[in-house]
């Protein structure tokens, strides 16, 4: 039997992308029906997952990507020494 920690760590994006085996999909859809906030839990992450795919991505601004660059560059240069 699924616990609800297994659930949430380690099925629950598989199961919604449809790549669970049968009996896991099973057991795992057994436990939903019994356990309203692991239930709760899955909507809210599917409507998040949702959400997140319909959003353009942001664009970062010029001045952010020279700061970034030269934050990264001097960290690299450390790490050589």
């Amino acid at each position: 039997m699924l616990t609800c920690k297994e659930i949430i760590e380690d099925f629950l994006a598989d199961y919604l992308d449809a790549s669970l085996s049968p009996e896991v999909v099973a057991e795992l859809e057994r436990h939903l029906e019994n356990c309203p906030p692991c239930l709760t839990y899955m909507n809210t992450y599917k409507r998040t997952r949702e959400l997140v795919g319909r959003t353009a991505p942001a664009e970062m601004p010029a001045e952010m990507k020279t700061i970034l660059r030269k934050f990264l560059l001097e960290q690299l240069a450390k790490d050589k020494t």
